[in-house]
């Protein structure tokens, strides 16, 4: 798996596309979490154990289907996923195959017509800061994933997502320099990449995250022009 640094481009060029068809970023996100970590499909659920649980996002019927499952039946690997904060593993295997006993009621008519299949449920953030699951999977036995890529793309998905939150800067509470960085931060990476404005505080806020340090230390590299969104994905970002 590449490094962080490469992946944060990987999922800017995701970001990117479809942009101009106005998919939401949710969608785009999801899309490409699924396609750096090498599955067939995914879905992104916020709050996943909890009354206000939304579905964000599915890439097709099975992502649909595994995830109305779990919801109708109050079981899965997402749950667990949510309420633990870890990695968990479905293997879902054919109807004469002995049943993953930790979730039973899975075994339905509608998700054994998937088998063979390995769901990998990936928790977004970390401890109590988990916001919900990203769920994705590969068609096959022993469809293996590279965990620590996983966890990594999912809480750099989560980082992303939550730029619907206002930052520090936006409620007024950061230096005048600093709003005026981050804003001016925004724009190269609009220019970069060609998306909305809220796309690039994603994308800005998701590189803070990963990095441990804040939007405005990531902002400052932008605009220093020692960090940029618009390599490849054999190209390392530099970063301050």
């Amino acid at each position: 798996m590449a490094d962080v640094d490469a992946l944060l481009i990987r999922l800017a060029q995701g970001v990117v596309k479809d942009a101009d068809r106005g998919l939401p970023l949710a969608t785009r996100l999801c899309r490409a979490a699924v396609e750096i970590l090498g599955c067939d499909g995914g879905a992104i659920t916020l709050a996943y154990t909890l009354v206000e649980r939304v579905t964000l996002c599915v890439t097709d019927d099975t992502a649909l289907a595994i995830e109305d499952t779990q919801d109708v039946l109050g079981q899965g690997p997402g749950a667990d996923a949510f309420t633990t904060s870890s990695y968990v593993r479905l293997d879902l295997m054919p109807e004469d195959e002995t049943p993953d006993p930790r979730w039973p009621l899975l075994e339905s008519a509608e998700l054994a017509s998937f088998a063979p299949l390995v769901v990998h449920a990936l928790p977004m953030g970390e401890g109590t800061g988990v916001i919900g699951v990203l769920t994705v999977y590969r068609r096959g036995r022993d469809a293996d994933l590279d965990i620590a890529a996983g966890l990594l793309v999912a809480q750099v998905l989560a980082a992303a997502l939550l730029a619907d939150a206002p930052s520090q800067q936006q409620r007024g509470h950061g230096g005048w320099s600093e709003r005026a960085e981050v804003h001016q931060a925004t724009g190269m990476v609009v220019a970069q990449l060609g998306i909305p404005e809220s796309d690039a505080l994603a994308l800005i806020r998701a590189h803070a995250y990963s990095h441990d340090q804040s939007v405005a230390r990531t902002a400052q590299a932008i605009t220093e022009r020692t960090l940029t969104f618009s390599g490849s994905p054999d190209e390392e970002i530099e970063t301050s």
